[in-house]
């Protein structure tokens, strides 16, 4: 059982990767947009919008013309008033914009993404696969109590700790084989990775420690409850919602920096145009921090976690040689996180769902048949802990289904809000081209990987832009 974090980045985490190859070619249609695919088949892939241009000049000279929001670095202004997307446009972050793929990106581009992702998903999907037959093996084989009373131990405590390590050394078996493949082998052929074999060991390592310390953290009292009263699943939901919160206060500052360096933004003409913009929205930022990504990867992204006192905004390390106007479209996004309170809003969502996940546990091990197959005579056994952690994710189908419906309108709601913000569309659009260029984004997902995403589809972003677009220009017509 892992427990993790759930920061808001800018695109989600599974497209990751660095395709290369040229940026489609600008189109006129009713303006000129460079962001828009051209509709002309077999057109060469020849930039002459300002993307192209961006692309071969540095970050400083490679800027577009100003827009409202770019010129706050250096002007002493109101405070930004926003637009109101949803009412302005029509476009509401709760329902999905249609999005035709063809329109956005050229086939060699949809292909591209799908080559590399389709591999990936198989990969995952197999590793999973073992993973319950792994627990399967362990809740049958009787392999916790069959560890204790050869051991001898005294004490539950002692006893559960004991098992726990023997699951989680059961996963170490197959799983960091995996990740190996992907990070060492198949990244890299795709000039994705830059992971090297002894960081990829560390942060194995480093991941084992924590989930043990996790675990640790967790079982034992919630199986102290478990052998106090009956309603356990009430007070082992009290103990994981409050960890829960703990860890949406603590990440931050106490899980992320085990993998990552954290430094402030070092352009001080960004991080003034930066800070600034967060200072007209109101918003307390006191500083935009860069992550050393590029250690594992040269994909761009860019987050916001934490909570009050700890909440923060992250920059990829990968993503500052790109122009300012695309790193400003990006803190404008998390800056939508941060203004409509996503994180803290997703805390009673996920209690709520932990809530759920908590009764069906209890619904499915209160059968004596399962008990028995796991080898215990109740749940208080510690070396019922197999058969637990096997129980305990099967309702995370459902809950993971809605979970992500509301990160997909969440994320929504935060590219309205830079839309919104900044009035310049095609800087947004320009930073998702380059983001899906950049990360190797499928472009074209499956019906299942649109449902279980938690970020909508690069195609829907680009074209509930062009619809925001086209609202504020028949707006500013009819004035």
């Amino acid at each position: 059982m892992t427990i993790t974090s759930s920061p808001d980045p800018v695109l989600d985490p599974d497209d990751g990767g660095d395709p290369g190859g040229a940026l489609p070619p600008a189109a006129t249609r009713r303006r000129r947009r460079p962001w828009r695919r051209a509709a002309a088949p077999g057109a060469e892939l020849v930039d002459t919008g300002s993307v192209a241009v961006a692309e071969a000049l540095p970050a400083d000279e490679a800027e577009a013309p100003p827009t409202p929001a770019s010129a706050l670095a250096s002007a002493d202004v109101a405070p930004l008033q926003l637009l109101a997307p949803p009412a302005v446009s029509g476009l509401s972050h709760w329902k999905h914009v249609r999005a035709d793929v063809t329109q956005w990106f050229d086939k060699d581009e949809i292909e591209r993404g799908r080559a590399y992702n389709r591999p990936i998903g198989r990969l995952n999907r197999v590793r999973q696969a073992l993973s319950l037959v792994v627990i399967a093996a362990l809740v049958v084989g009787e392999v916790g109590p069959r560890v204790l009373d050869a051991l001898d131990l005294s004490g539950w405590i002692l006893e559960l700790l004991v098992v726990a390590v023997v699951v989680e050394a059961t996963t170490l078996v197959f799983s960091p084989w995996f990740g190996a493949y992907r990070a060492l082998l198949y990244d890299r052929r795709w000039g994705q990775s830059t992971q090297t074999g002894g960081g990829f060991v560390l942060d194995e390592v480093k991941g084992s420690l924590l989930n043990l310390a996790v675990l640790a953290v967790l079982l034992v009292p919630l199986y102290a409850v478990i052998r106090a009263t009956e309603l356990w699943w009430l007070f082992g939901w009290a103990i994981f919602s409050g960890f829960t919160v703990l860890l949406g206060l603590l990440y931050p500052v106490l899980i992320a920096p085990i993998f990552n360096r954290f430094e402030p933004l070092g352009d001080d003409v960004l991080r003034t145009r930066l800070l600034t913009l967060a200072r007209r929205l109101e918003l307390d930022v006191d500083e935009i921090l860069v992550t050393d990504a590029s250690k594992r990867s040269v994909a761009g992204n860019a987050y916001v976690a934490g909570l009050g006192k700890t909440r923060r905004v992250v920059l990829f390390d990968t993503i500052l040689d790109w122009p300012h106007d695309a790193i400003e479209q990006v803190v404008a996004h998390e800056l939508g996180h941060w203004h409509h309170r996503h994180l803290r809003r997703k805390l009673p969502v996920l209690i709520g769902f932990q809530l759920i996940t908590f009764v069906a546990t209890w619904a499915v091990l209160r059968w004596d048949a399962l008990l028995e197959l796991a080898g215990v005579q109740d749940l208080g056994h510690p070396g019922s802990l197999p058969l637990f952690l096997a129980v305990f994710p099967l309702s995370f189908v459902l809950t993971t289904l809605v979970a992500s419906w509301l990160s997909r309108a969440d994320e929504r709601q935060a590219d309205l809000f830079a839309l919104g913000t900044l009035d310049d569309p095609d800087a947004f659009a320009d930073l998702f081209r380059r983001i899906a260029e950049r990360n190797k984004a499928d472009v074209d997902p499956s019906r299942w990987k649109r449902l279980t995403a938690s970020h909508p589809p690069v195609a829907e972003r680009l074209a509930m832009a062009d619809r925001w677009d086209n609202a504020r220009r028949a707006e500013y017509a009819s004035i």
